[in-house]
């Protein structure tokens, strides 16, 4: 009885051992990256101002990228004469360790001039109030080339500054 049982069970258990095993390894695929906060600079009169970005972007089981950015820069002022403002269409990303490369385009900005393909960068070390998380400038670039360049950028690529609060998280 007991061998007919265990041969009855066994399929049942290799079905379940196989989903289970899966499970995870679909779930790790999905990589994200988010994140909120201020980081300090100068503005043209010499004082300190508050530079704000928030960002979201997922990795889809397709393998493509969805996301979004928001930039608001006080340091100078957008061609409208408000403070710079910038929404960004997420469409790449490349995560290296705890480093994430995004690349997009100009969804919404106050300035003309600065519209396009964009590219930053961010760098999550750990939980808020250890080591600083950190952002890079966003970058602009000339003739519009393919946002999906950013899965080229090594590591190191684009200078990172250190964020005066909020949170970066990077999960791959």
């Amino acid at each position: 009885m007991k061998n007919i049982l265990t041969r009855l069970n066994l399929p049942g258990f290799l079905l379940l051992a196989i989903t289970l095993g899966f499970v995870p390894i679909a779930a790790s695929a999905q990589e994200a990256a988010s994140g909120h906060g201020t980081l300090l600079v100068t503005n043209e009169d010499g004082k300190t101002v508050r530079r704000q970005f928030s960002f979201s972007a997922r990795r889809s089981a397709d393998g493509s990228v969805k996301g979004n950015a928001v930039l608001h820069n006080p340091a100078f002022e957008g061609a409208n004469g408000n403070k710079y403002q910038l929404q960004i269409s997420i469409s790449c990303m490349n995560v290296i360790g705890n480093v994430a490369f995004f690349g997009g385009t100009t969804r919404r900005t106050n300035d003309p001039n600065l519209v396009g393909t964009v590219f930053f960068s961010v760098e999550d070390n750990g939980e808020p109030g250890r080591n600083a998380d950190r952002i890079s400038e966003v970058f602009f670039t000339t003739g519009n080339p393919d946002p999906q360049i950013c899965e080229d950028f090594p590591s190191g690529f684009f200078p990172t500054f250190p964020i005066e609060s909020g949170n970066i998280s990077i999960r791959d």
